[in-house]
């Protein structure tokens, strides 16, 4: 019992740094909010048993644990994104971003499973120089969710488990850019945060020996963005006004499925599918819409698609210590040529990642590193004096601390 009061006292200590801190994710789902063991493996773990970060992945295979557990760890993520136009190139400023994480496991008895995911699995920052030729489309982009998610798992017999949760979501968003080239110099900052819940259900089952499958339903999880509009210059027309700004996060589907049927050896495969259809367009809803004074909309078109993304992963037990591990994934873009602006110029993704975990008694340090290739992609019409194309891809370096107690 004492170990058991030992592992909640630890997660609520690990948990308060990360929800007061300033946490930047480089895209909507980067698949680095989970660990480092999970970026190795392209994050293809759902139908995992022996995990502590599936506290996220797949709480119903936590339901599978004999013992408490608590991870913790933090990804660096360095992404690089450029603008080729015919008139010159434009780079986006160079930072890299830290994204802590923290899960714990509990077994409670009578087949339950308790346990607490603290993450930011998603978030977008852009942040392009204020003089740029896209500035009247973008400058800064930013968006922050936090994610706590606790769940609670049953283990219905030995080979299926079953598991539900509350998604409970902090979003925070900062947009900036210049407002129109008819007023040189005038540039806008736009800020709203809203707190909302969303739910997930799954399933983890072995059919066969060495056969594990999972399944995972995550709900979309809705916002209202409320906040201000604000100006650098004080011109008529242009008063600092109240906005709100509605934002639906998409919900997902993942099935997966493992195998260990060559010795020490374990193949994965995830298929993820995200309804991001729902993002049809941004609305910004002004009491003071700018230039005009009056309350007002302004609507920017987005109309993205639902898109899938494959994930095949391998670990193989090089000796009782050491794990090695390596993976490739495919991560289809919802957004196509018609719509895509530079606050977010992203197109189909290739992510290659490599990784090893070593264990020592009850404690376990795993690594990775990703890359990820992103697909040159084209201007839109949407965006009239861009022309050319956006090239880009990112660094993620992960490391993570888990305890068995």
């Amino acid at each position: 019992m004492r170990g058991k009061h030992l592992l909640w006292i630890l997660i609520w200590l690990l948990s308060l740094p990360l929800t007061t801190g300033n946490v930047f994710a480089a895209g909507f789902q980067l698949f680095n909010e989970t660990s480092a063991r999970a970026s190795a493996l392209g994050m293809a773990m759902v139908s995992f048993d022996d995990a502590i970060e599936s506290a996220w992945i797949n709480p119903a295979a936590t339901a599978m644990h004999e013992r408490p557990g608590v991870m913790t760890g933090l990804a660096l993520v360095a992404p690089n994104n450029e603008y080729n136009g015919a008139v010159g190139d434009e780079e986006m400023k160079e930072a890299v971003y830290p994204l802590p994480y923290l899960y714990g496991v509990m077994p409670v008895g009578n087949g339950f499973t308790l346990s607490l995911s603290v993450n930011f699995p998603y978030g977008l920052t852009t942040d392009w120089d204020k003089d740029w030729i896209g500035q009247y489309y973008a400058a800064k982009t930013d968006l922050r969710c936090l994610f706590v998610t606790p769940s609670v798992a049953y283990k219905v017999n030995d080979w299926i488990s079953l598991g539900a949760g509350l998604q409970i979501s902090r979003a925070d968003a900062e947009l900036k850019r210049s407002v129109t080239p008819k007023v040189p110099g005038l540039r806008t900052k736009l800020d709203g945060d809203d707190t909302s819940v969303g739910y997930l259900l799954s399933l983890f089952a072995r059919p066969m020996k060495n056969v594990r499958v999972g399944l995972v339903y995550r709900s979309e999880v809705a916002f209202d963005l409320e906040g201000d509009a604000r100006y650098n210059m004080s011109i008529p027309g242009f008063a600092s006004s109240d906005m709100t700004l509605p934002l639906r996060l998409p919900a997902s589907f993942q099935l997966g499925v493992s195998t260990t049927v060559i010795e020490r050896l374990t193949l994965s495969f995830d298929y993820l599918y995200t309804w991001w259809s729902t993002y049809e367009a941004l609305r910004f809803e002004y009491d003071s819409l700018p230039g005009y004074g009056v309350p007002g909309i302004i609507s920017v078109e987005k109309d993205w698609n639902d898109v899938y993304a494959l994930r095949f992963g391998a670990e193989y037990q090089l000796t009782p210590a050491w794990k090695v591990r390596g993976s490739y994934v495919f991560d289809k873009s919802p957004i196509d040529d018609d719509t895509r602006d530079p606050s977010l110029p992203t197109n189909d993704r290739h992510l290659f990642s490599v990784g090893a975990g070593y264990t020592w008694q009850q404690l376990t340090v795993d690594g990775s590193y990703t890359y990820i290739k992103v697909e040159d992609s084209k201007t839109s019409p949407a965006t009239p004096g861009l022309v050319g194309t956006y090239e880009g891809d990112a660094h993620i370096f992960n490391i993570s601390f888990s305890w068995i107690f």
